[in-house]
């Protein structure tokens, strides 16, 4: 395949992780460091820490359990994107390290039929996470503040969320701009957060899946090509136990880069994903604020399952990564092949999975179980109405 038709490589699939991280503060500017710096600070405590803050320090003034819930629906998710954006922020050297092992993959990729299945079924895998998001941030935006404005000219101005202001926001004109813009551009940079992290760790495993589903075609051919000898077939098999090896780094870097973003998204989901249906049953009564609650709610499932989802899909390639080990022709090889396959199989018998905290393994399983704990808070929310 010529380099023309190669699909886009690790950077081009990343371009909008890495514009929105800019654009956020977290890559450097080289040029105006200083100028950056004040950017970022400025950014950060206004929107990553103050929007959050002034959505908790609200829960201190409401008097009403329709206001205590629709203020819970954004504080609870807004608090946990925050701490994903900042467990990103502090690993984003262990990004670049990811990315640089993903280059050496994708550099080793050089038959048509290789490039045939990284185009057709990795590419799409990958972008499909990436378009998800994009599909629920600008719906999720678009719902919000149409359903403000209708709601506003329909029945009574309000703000999107009740929060907490230094001032009376229903004072004057002035007062209520000021917060409804600080409130809408908050939830701007909240979604573009949440798309760099919820799309992150399920483009990733998509991209180590399927780099071990080429390393399983890789191996599986060695020893069937009669115009090589066997000290070229045993090269082959040591690069692709490097490529195994590289696989192993990318595992333990990717775990430890969304470990903790992970641990904090599944252990508050069900509770998320409980109070959103208890405030639509309750207290939702009109079309447009459905919609809107029924985009939400399918958006906090989709932070949870795409990970999950593709998890499974990595588990189920490194497990048939052993059993295509056994596929190439090893038995008309010399010692010294033999004797690499087999360290390479005991390497690979070794299940792979992430763990997160210590106590989630995460799968389908994981997410059924979230789902699952949704039902049982809305439950016990019904039996204590």
């Amino acid at each position: 395949m010529s380099f023309e038709e190669k699909p886009p490589g690790v950077k081009e699939l990343f371009r909008t992780h890495w514009t929105v991280w800019k654009w956020l503060g977290q890559v450097t500017h080289p040029e105006y460091p200083k100028l950056h710096i004040a950017y970022t600070i400025l950014l950060n405590i206004s929107f990553s820490i103050g929007y959050p803050l002034h959505l908790l320090l609200g829960q201190l003034n409401l008097k009403t359990m329709q206001d205590v819930l629709l203020n819970l629906t954004i504080s609870v998710p807004v608090a946990v994107c925050t701490l994903k954006y900042f467990n990103i922020w502090r690993n984003l050297a262990k990004v670049r390290h990811l990315e640089q092992m993903f280059n050496t993959l994708y550099a080793r990729i050089d038959h048509p039929e290789e490039w045939i299945y990284y185009r057709k079924v990795i590419i799409p895998y990958a972008l499909k996470v990436l378009h998800l998001f994009y599909f629920i941030c600008v719906g999720t935006a678009i719902t919000s503040e149409l359903t403000l404005l209708i709601m506003g000219f329909a029945y009574e101005w309000r703000l999107m969320y009740p929060a907490y202001f230094p001032f009376d926001p229903y004072a004057t004109k002035a007062g209520y701009v000021t917060a409804h813009v600080f409130q809408i551009i908050g939830l701007m940079v909240q979604l573009a957060e949440n798309l760099v992290s919820d799309t992150y760790g399920g483009m990733c495993l998509t991209l180590l899946a399927g780099h071990a589903n080429l390393l399983g075609q890789r191996v599986a051919s060695i020893g069937y090509d009669e115009r090589k000898t066997q000290e070229e077939n045993n090269r082959e098999l040591v690069d692709c136990i490097i490529d195994h090896n590289v696989l192993f780094d990318c595992h333990r870097t990717l775990g430890d880069i969304i470990g903790f973003g992970l641990f904090v998204q599944i252990t508050s989901a069900s509770l998320i994903m409980g109070v959103v249906i208890i405030y639509v049953i309750f207290f939702v009564g009109n079309a447009f604020e459905f919609v809107y609650y029924a985009l939400f709610l399918f958006a906090c499932i989709m932070e949870v399952f795409p990970t999950c989802y593709y998890a499974t899909y990595f588990e189920i390639e490194f497990e048939k990564l052993t059993y295509q080990m056994f596929s190439c022709n090893w038995m008309d090889q010399n010692r010294e092949f033999k004797r690499n396959l087999i360290v390479c199989v005991e390497q690979s018998l070794k299940t792979r999975y992430f763990r997160v905290g210590g106590m989630f393994r995460i799968n389908l399983q994981i997410f059924f179980a979230t789902c699952k704990g949704a039902y049982s808070v809305l439950a016990v929310a019904l039996r204590l109405k």
